[in-house]
């Protein structure tokens, strides 16, 4: 009777095991409409963006060009989201505080050199680097070394500069009474080579396009010095969305592993994005 109980229970496990073998086979073909929700599901979950617009400054040639769609910055931008197969639907130039204020409101997707830690905006990694730097005639002799020696000059900076600049600069720059700001940056370089201010805080590039600009209407020839204080500027973008925002940055990431990045950029050392022509 023993046996014939271990036999019996031998041969139902025997019976039982391509049964349960089977039952966990999994199931090779999909019901094509199982696909279709699923489908349908992520795409509800993750957006098409096959556009983005975009706001920033209105005087930062040759970064960008308020004219037409060119500048080294631009071009960065669109080689970047072209990998992405994102079209710029639009860029608004305006001042630096109603550019910001146009991607709070949602107005705008997304500024270009936003600055830092702006509440409720989602950042990108850097696209490229700016180069701020303190400039003034060199016949004035000033001896600028540190950030002190501009507490008693008379400083005109970019608008929103503090910031930008750091707290070192901010601190000088609230506590000297001649330190102003402007929204048109050419008009500082006009301003320095007038003599109306002694000091203009301004990015090396912008500073050198518009001193060949201006040279048929100032003598932009005279000498000026160049004083390094600060540190390069990481030029970052910031979303109202985050999905736009990690778009974008995967596009730059793109962007940057390929060779078009420094093409680019090489470009601008080459001083192919100066004017053509100086103002009439």
């Amino acid at each position: 009777m023993k046996y014939r109980s271990i036999f019996l229970l031998s041969l139902l496990l025997t019976l039982c095991y391509p049964a349960i073998a089977t039952s966990v086979d999994p199931i090779d073909d999909v019901h094509e409409l199982v696909e279709f929700h699923s489908q349908t599901y992520h795409e509800k979950l993750i957006p098409v963006i096959d556009s983005i617009s975009f706001s920033t400054s209105n005087s930062i040639a040759p970064y960008f060009f308020t004219d037409e769609n060119a500048g080294v910055q631009y071009d960065l931008l669109k080689a970047a989201l072209n990998s992405e197969n994102i079209d710029i639907k639009e860029i608004v130039h305006a001042p630096n505080l109603r550019a910001q204020r146009l991607v709070k409101t949602n107005k705008i997707d997304c500024m270009i050199n936003a600055p830092d830690n702006v509440e409720g905006l989602f950042y990108t990694q850097s696209l490229l680097e700016y180069k701020n730097s303190v400039f003034y005639l060199s016949r004035n002799n000033l001896q600028i070394e540190q950030f002190n020696d501009l507490s008693a000059l008379s400083i005109l900076g970019f608008q929103n500069s503090k910031q930008y600049l750091g707290d070192e600069f901010k601190d000088i720059a609230n506590a000297n009474p001649h330190y102003s700001e402007i929204t048109n940056q050419k008009s500082q370089v006009v301003m320095l080579f007038n003599g109306y201010v002694e000091v203009i805080v301004l990015e090396r590039r912008i500073f050198e396009y518009y001193r060949h600009l201006l040279k048929s209407k100032l003598d932009t020839s005279i000498p000026v010095t160049e004083v390094v204080l600060f540190d390069p500027a990481q030029r970052k973008i910031a979303c109202h969305d985050q999905i736009i925002a990690n778009r974008v940055d995967s596009a730059i990431t793109t962007l940057k592993q390929s060779y078009r990045y420094q093409e680019i950029l090489d470009l601008a050392e080459q001083n192919n994005y100066q004017p053509q022509h100086q103002m009439p």
